[in-house]
């Protein structure tokens, strides 16, 4: 008798640990499924399709011009969601060209965020700096900023004598930097003695 129950006992304890085992299978799937909708409708299953065609034909454009990957696939993107538009409106009456461009910009906005931050970076230095030269703070920066563009005016001219025609451009925006610094030390002048 001991036997049949310890057999029995094995089975439902298998039975259990199968019960078990399915229980955390679905619990793992469910986990897997909330993962994936919450992923979905943060990022369209649009965009993976646009951007799994795009690298497919980036491989193409890059063996064509492989130093300029940013603007190939700038063109390959653009280039795919007109197909997909004139393919949408082939099988379809009415097109959602508002999808088909939001999904572009969920490639093209991050792709290009960094060059148009670092030139508009850029530009911020430039003008702070040009206010600076204006408008000097003290003595010692306008004096700072004097012999700063007057040493980069120099270092220009001496680095480019042999070839000065074809390098006007860069003397005169040096020059023009230090006559605005000369200007930013007459105001400072003009500022202390009123």
């Amino acid at each position: 008798m001991s036997g049949v129950f310890e057999f029995f006992e094995k089975i439902q304890k298998q039975i259990l640990d199968l019960q078990n085992s399915i229980h955390q299978f679905q619990q793992s799937w469910e986990n897997f499924q909330k993962f994936w909708d919450l992923f979905f409708t943060i990022v369209p299953w649009e965009v993976l399709l646009l951007l799994l065609f795009s690298v497919i034909f980036l491989s193409l454009f890059n063996s064509v011009s492989p130093t300029t990957p940013k603007t190939n696939l700038s063109i390959v993107v653009i280039l795919l969601m007109a197909l997909w538009a004139y393919f949408w409106g082939l099988f379809s009456e009415n097109v959602n060209y508002v999808k088909i461009l939001l999904s572009g910009l969920y490639i093209l906005l991050p792709l290009h965020a960094f060059g148009i931050g670092s030139y508009a970076l850029s530009y911020y230095q430039k003008w702070r700096l040009a206010k600076r030269r204006i408008e000097p703070r003290n003595w010692e920066v306008a004096l700072g900023q004097l012999s700063s563009d007057y040493h980069q005016m120099m270092a220009i001219c001496h680095a480019k004598n042999d070839v000065i025609l074809q390098n006007q451009n860069q003397i005169t925006e040096k020059i023009e930097a230090l006559e605005k610094s000369l200007q930013g030390l007459k105001s400072f002048f003009i500022q202390k003695l009123e």
